[in-house]
């Protein structure tokens, strides 16, 4: 079973998006803040990660995620836009960058198909 890392503030969508992928068969793990989600890290095969945080931002996680497990996927949510270069993204680790309101089924489609890359792998 494939373990997911959900880092997002807002509960409503922390739970939307933790029920989708239980109702696949990932177990998931919810974390709200930085601190909390760095006590998580060495457990998990996919990161979904809100930019946005109380403590601090979702590529501080990245960024320790891909220096303690490069093969992880990190997944960006950001309501902000553009505002957060790509580029930045990219080099802090993440895969796949996401605006919210994400639509769950494209999410759902995305997390399946890294997760079926790493089985490959």
């Amino acid at each position: 079973m494939k373990r997911v890392l959900i880092l997002e503030d807002s509960l409503i969508v922390s739970k939307l998006l933790a029920n989708l992928l239980r109702a696949k068969g990932f177990e998931v793990r919810e974390c709200t803040t930085v601190s909390e989600a760095q006590n998580d890290l060495s457990n998990v095969d996919l990161a979904i990660l809100d930019y946005s945080l109380p403590d601090g931002t979702g590529l501080e996680i990245a960024e320790e995620l891909k220096r303690r497990r490069p093969d992880v996927p990190m997944f960006l949510l950001t309501a902000r836009g553009s505002s957060i270069p790509r580029d930045v993204a990219r080099k802090a680790g993440i895969k796949e960058y996401m605006e919210k309101p994400v639509e769950p089924e494209m999410l759902l489609k995305t997390v399946e198909r890294y997760c079926a890359i790493d089985a490959d792998t």
